[in-house]
């Protein structure tokens, strides 16, 4: 009987070992796993599109996510992505994330079944990006402009609020204020149609811009993609 007890503890004494060993194992994996897996994605994305990046594959167990292929939830932060619009190009910091992504060929291809991209403007940068000044004003924007009328050079400004239509940003609830200058309707509506014309925000395809928000230290955009190859954006 004696001799039972024994076999029995020995047997639990050996599956905790096992256990434990397996759990260091999980452990170790996931940990150094998954610092290999996401320095291979960066190299692959700045090899593949020349946009340098950093990787984190947020999936709790890296081990299981590497068995299926498949990672549930992965965060890039690009800290120059080219945009552009007509001549003017800028590189705004974006923070991509995606889910459902599969990873191919050892890494060197990131292809997500979705991608949400958050890019942070500066005020700066918004006014290259549209060839005139811009401002925030609480919910919306100020933006500055000189006229030529009848030969006179005046100043006036157009308050606005920004929104996304169709991917492209435009200009609703536009007032015009040209001080000491009665501008009758007609001419009011032929001087804001350049400032009020549609911008492309020359996104890298498939992003599509979906909305935005107006803070005081920038304008943040919000694109969204489907089937994005992450290591062929730029």
């Amino acid at each position: 009987m004696a001799h039972g007890h024994r076999r029995t503890r020995r047997a639990l004494i050996a599956l905790a070992t096992i256990g434990a060993l397996l759990a260091v194992a999980i452990f170790v994996g996931n940990t150094a796993g998954r610092h290999y897996a996401e320095n291979k994605a960066a190299q692959a994305i700045l090899q593949r599109s020349g946009l340098v990046s950093s990787v984190t594959i947020n999936d709790e167990l890296f081990v299981l996510s590497v068995l299926r292929q498949h990672f549930d939830d992965v965060d890039v932060d690009f800290p120059a992505m080219p945009i552009s619009a007509g001549s003017q190009s800028l590189t705004p910091k974006v923070s991509v994330n995606l889910t459902d992504v599969v990873a191919e060929d050892n890494f060197s291809r990131l292809v997500a079944g979705k991608a949400t991209a958050n890019a942070s403007l500066t005020w700066s940068q918004v006014s290259t990006l549209a060839g005139y000044a811009v401002t925030p004003d609480g919910a919306g924007i100020v933006v500055a402009l000189t006229y030529n009328l009848y030969g006179i050079k005046v100043a006036g400004t157009v308050t606005a609020t920004p929104t996304i239509r169709s991917g492209q940003l435009v200009l609703t609830n536009t007032t015009l204020h040209v001080a000491g200058v009665d501008v009758p309707d007609a001419i009011t509506s032929y001087l804001l149609a350049e400032v009020t014309a549609p911008v492309d925000l020359g996104l890298p395809k498939p992003f599509v811009a979906t909305s935005l928000t107006v803070t005081p230290d920038a304008l943040k955009i919000t694109a969204q993609g489907i089937n994005v190859d992450v290591t062929a954006l730029g």
